[in-house]
Order: C-alpha cells, then structure tokens, then sequence
C-alpha cells in the first residue's frame, strides 16, 4: 500500500493528487499545485496576466497553455478513479494519510496567499473575517475552514467545483475558461433588456386597460341615453348632442 500510496503522491504537495492534471509529459499534477506555479511569479501589487508556459516539476519538461490556461489541460481520470478507490480502501484507518485534504483540520500554509497578501473570507460574519483557506474558482468565492464546511461541502453540487489556494479577485482571470470570458456581460446585457422590454409592455398594457375603460364608459353612455326604453327626458338630452352622435339614433324614441 506504501508503494501505491507513492505513486499516488502529487510531488508539489506531497499530498495524494485531488484533481489531476495530466500533462503533455505524461505526469500528472493537482489542479491546485499547477495553479500555485502559475502564481508563483507573479506579485500581488501588479497587474496579473495568465502565463502561457510552466514546467513540469517532474522532468522540468514545458508546459505550454492555450487560451483556456489550466481549463485547456485534460484532467487524468484514470488516476482519480484509481485515488479514490484507494482511500476507500484505507477508510478503516482513522488516521490514513489518504484522508481527504479538505476533510482535514486547517493548518496554517505560509504559501496560501500571493505575495503575502492576505485573503479574507467572504462568508464570515463577524468583524474581521476569518483569513480563508480556500478559494473556489467556479463560485469566484474565498472561505475560511469553518465557512468551507458549513456552505460549500465536498458534496453534489460541488463535487465538480475547483478549489486552490486562497487567491485575490484579479488572479481569477487565469484560472477561468477565457473562450467564454464575456459571456457574462453578454448574460447581464440581456437581461437589461429583457427588463426594460418588460417595463415597455407592462406600460402599454396599463394603457390598453385604460383605452378599455373609456370605451366601457361611452358604450354605456350611448346605451343609456339613446336606446328604444328611453324615457322623454332621455331623448331631451339626446336633443343637446351635436348631429353626428345622434345621427344613429335618429329613428329611436322619436327623435
């Protein structure tokens, strides 16, 4: 099992792989790791750019990313299926070292953070927030351990989501699909629009309704003072209108 366990072990982490990446090297590499070595050049007081390149720690072989960045690297399945059967295996062992990272207890990382800025989390409420442990990359959310577990547990509908080291706002953009970076915009832009199409027509139908209205009105006037059961003074008021309102009733009531 300890020689399995070996060739299960991520070589940045140590720790068995969770989300591998399998490169074009043929090694494989946590998404998590591969996120910490795009980041490790970069410094929190600049403006960030997704790196195109790194190096696999494995052969030092280069790693070449399209526009999708990490997005663009195959996920090693084969390795994930075999992990987790392993851990199924090692369940009876209360202190397996096949434990799951994110069941664990947080133990402080000096290398959680970019440039040694501090990651706060969004989910606390209490004054400051906790220093968060996790960021989710599909959710654009940062938690700290106790948040992680009380809102985004490593169940459906978030097994699929991508969880790395606590990161600022402005490295998301490496980390995300890039083919669809303003599909957002465009989601936002048309729900602008819907909105005020919306606005439109609840104005025209509040127009209608009062067209109607009117209408209901002088059918009711017209009926009531120009119909065959009038009474005289019914036709004396019909006396007042202009000729072309009692033109049609002209042969009613004797007019």
């Amino acid at each position: 099992m300890e020689t399995l366990e070996s060739e299960l072990t991520c070589p940045i982490c140590l720790e068995l792989f969770e989300d591998p990446l399998l490169l074009p090297c043929a090694h494989s590499l946590c998404f998590s790791c591969a996120h910490r070595i795009l980041l490790s050049g970069c410094s929190s007081g600049e403006s960030i750019e997704p790196l195109s390149a790194f190096q696999c720690p494995t052969c030092r072989y280069v790693i070449s990313l399209n526009h999708r960045g990490l997005e663009g690297l195959k996920r090693n399945v084969t390795l994930q299926n075999i992990i987790d059967r392993f851990q199924k295996a090692s369940l009876s062992s209360p202190n397996s070292p096949s434990e799951s990272r994110r069941d664990r207890p947080y133990r402080p990382n000096p290398t959680m953070s970019v440039g040694g800025e501090r990651i706060a989390c969004q989910f606390c409420e209490q004054d400051p927030p906790r220093d968060a442990v996790k960021t989710c990359i599909t959710c654009e959310v940062s938690y700290c351990d106790r948040c992680l577990r009380a809102t985004h547990p490593n169940k459906k509908p978030f097994t699929s989501h991508r969880l790395v080291e606590p990161v600022p706002d402005a490295h998301f953009r490496g980390l995300t699909c890039l083919e669809h970076e303003n599909e957002k915009q465009t989601l936002e832009t048309n729900l602008t629009n819907l909105v005020k199409r919306n606005s439109e027509l609840e104005n025209q139908m509040a127009k209608l309704i009062q067209i109607c209205q009117q209408v209901e009105v002088s059918e009711h006037s017209v009926w009531h003072w120009g119909a065959p059961s009038s009474s005289q003074g019914g036709v004396q008021h019909c006396s007042h209108l202009p000729p072309t309102a009692v033109g049609p009733w002209r042969g009613w009531g004797g007019l």
